[in-house]
């Protein structure tokens, strides 16, 4: 017969047991957690403000998320694909887009591409159509279909795009010449594409780019002379 005090052990060893499965949950650090997290998210409406006049500017979110034992945290800041602003600036070489779209510009080195929503471009001294900024030049597809860098040959003294990304130079006598056509890039996540200074890199949250050409469905349209706003 079990007396009083094996009774009470046995009694403390099954509370002792069944409290095995119970998650430990410490106050303070989750009060800590969560104030940690609304930093973050504090961090990136700041930065968020801080750029109201950069061009072509994205803002960004931060994601939260609660996790069991720990409160709230931030599991990932993504950026809003909405597009930038678009303001006329009558340069041929600016471009808007009206869509999902991205630009595609080359990075260095075979690097991966780098994607932009800003096509306030420029023609650079080897004629290549490129980012002024970075000097990354702007992908498409040439007049024979290959796709490459968009240049711009001597004797053109103006540029006009197409709704479809057409690339037309004009010369002196008033021709007109097919130069080729500005692709641009989709992605089946574009909030998971990762910044990388004024543009973006893809990732695996972001999925692979979707390579086409305006004014198809999904892409987005493009219009000259209208570069990105503040």
């Amino acid at each position: 017969m079990a007396t009083g005090a094996s009774r009470a052990k046995e009694n403390a060893t099954v509370i002792v047991t069944a409290r095995e499965d119970v998650v430990s949950v410490d106050p303070l650090n989750t009060a800590a957690s969560g104030l940690s997290a609304f930093g973050e998210a504090l961090d990136a409406t700041a930065n968020n403000v801080a750029n109201v006049g950069t061009t072509g500017f994205q803002s960004q979110v931060a994601n939260l998320q609660n996790v069991a034992g720990r409160g709230a945290v931030v599991a990932s800041i993504s950026t809003d694909p909405s597009a930038a602003g678009v303001q006329p600036t009558g340069a041929g070489t600016n471009v808007g887009i009206s869509g999902r779209g991205f630009f595609i510009l080359a990075s260095p080195s075979g690097g991966p591409p780098v994607y932009t929503r800003n096509g306030n471009f420029s023609v650079d001294a080897d004629g290549n159509l490129v980012d002024p900024s970075t000097g990354l030049e702007v992908q498409g597809f040439s007049a024979g279909g290959s796709t490459g860098t968009i240049t711009i040959p001597p004797g053109v003294e103006n540029i006009t795009v197409g709704a479809n990304g057409a690339v037309y130079g004009v010369f002196a006598d008033g021709q007109q010449t097919l130069l080729g056509t500005i692709a641009l890039a989709t992605f089946q996540n574009a909030g998971g594409l990762s910044r990388i200074g004024d543009g973006y890199e893809a990732t695996a949250g972001s999925g692979a780019a979707q390579i086409g050409t305006p004014a198809t469905v999904g892409y987005g349209s493009l219009a000259g002379g209208i570069g990105a706003g503040h």
